[in-house]
């Protein structure tokens, strides 16, 4: 299928002349759709190698954004010969660079928009404990894990944090549960 770029309203893209301006506009908006960091019209205004309006880069940017989108989701990349050659390769280039963060930004939103709960990064250390209130000299190693999390909030994206610790015997037992999920699901 033949993503039709112009679908999008890729005309703001042929504004831009400047091929290192160009490149960084095109990461900048994926940056912006993996919510890293957003697209700024401030960076592109004041130096004068892009004449356009505020409109103009909203569009470019959400122009970017969908095709990027659909050419992951439909595992794709055709563009419109109507395009400059250059236009063309810094497009590619960007995506190819950036398609497997791009899919799982994707596959993120997806779990989190049915309702499920998803663990974006895990944090751990062992801590050696010598002793609690209740037993003077003890000597055991203690696991303790941070699992940052995301759900489904009001408006968007929600960010929570679930810590736990775990003893020898429980972290043999998280292992082989997490074993028989491996094999399970593989």
């Amino acid at each position: 299928m033949l993503i039709n770029m112009v679908a999008f309203d890729v005309y703001p893209l042929l504004k831009i002349s400047n091929s290192r301006v160009l490149n960084q506009f095109l990461h900048e908006c994926v940056d912006d759709l993996l919510e890293k960091q957003n697209a700024n019209f401030d960076n592109y205004c004041n130096g004068g190698d892009i004449e356009w309006t505020k409109e103009d880069c909203h569009k470019a940017r959400r122009c970017i954004q969908n095709f990027y989108r659909q050419s992951v989701i439909e595992n794709t990349f055709q563009l419109s010969n109507d395009l400059a050659s250059d236009l063309q390769k810094a497009i590619k280039q960007c995506y190819e660079i950036r398609k497997n963060e791009i899919f799982q930004a994707l596959a993120e939103e997806c779990v989190i928009k049915n309702g499920h709960n998803l663990v974006d990064n895990i944090d751990w250390k062992l801590k050696w404990v010598l002793g609690t209130s209740d037993i003077a000299t003890t000597r055991e190693p203690l696991l303790q894990v941070d699992l940052h999390c995301s759900r489904k909030g009001k408006s968007k994206r929600e960010k929570y944090i679930v810590n736990f610790e775990a003893n020898l015997e429980q972290v043999d037992n998280l292992i082989s549960e997490l074993t028989k999920l491996q094999k399970e699901f593989l």
